[in-house]
């Protein structure tokens, strides 16, 4: 009858095939972007570290023991309950970890890679993928060699150890948090390496 509520069949009820073929979709693409993600840090480690090396991956839960530390120190809170790390050996002694992770930009996350020593200091940070607007110049290699040297024993402080963007103020203050936040969980896990 014309303009009574009658039952749509085009939309199905959450249970149908249709659901879970969105939702299988969904899982696909997502995983689909973070192989992609977990590609391109692999690639930078390679290139940075040469060929000769072999490396480990491992998604890891955030360790409950030191999470709020770095939380606190770096005045940032985790996006996920879990990181990626690489540790990376040559001539199968550890010379180094790799660590991926987000934080959120204006509105979007900003995915970034940081290399470590074995002692834990950075070696060498990458934005793996910005998806902001604006703010995108944090990519720029020569601000982020600011970092190199750093623990979680430095200083981070925007103005003084780290410089500031004109027009990247979130984007600047979210990686120099995020980063000084990576080096509590590095040095935690090197510790807990070398017990």
């Amino acid at each position: 009858m014309y303009g009574s509520k009658s039952q749509d069949k085009s939309i199905l009820p959450l249970g149908s095939s249709w659901s879970l073929k969105f939702l299988l979709m969904l899982s696909v693409m997502v995983t689909t972007l973070t192989a992609g993600l977990r590609d391109e840090t692999e690639s930078l480690i390679y290139d940075h570290y040469g060929d000769s090396i072999s490396v480990l991956f491992k998604k890891i839960p955030i360790p409950a023991e030191i999470k709020s530390t770095a939380e606190k120190n770096a005045q940032l809170r985790f996006m996920r309950d879990q990181i990626y790390i690489w540790e990376i050996s040559k001539n199968e002694e550890m010379i180094g970890l790799a660590y991926l992770d987000n934080v959120k930009g204006k509105s979007q996350p900003i995915t970034y890679a940081v290399f470590f020593d074995s002692q834990g200091r950075v070696e060498r940070s990458h934005i793996i993928k910005y998806r902001e607007p604006i703010g995108g110049e944090v990519s720029n290699q020569y601000w982020l060699n600011q970092f190199f040297g750093k623990s979680w024993e430095s200083d981070y402080k925007i103005g003084s150890d780290i410089d500031g963007i004109s027009g990247a103020t979130i984007s600047v203050n979210a990686v120099t948090r995020g980063i000084h936040r990576s080096t509590f969980i590095v040095e935690y896990l090197l510790i807990q390496k070398h017990e």
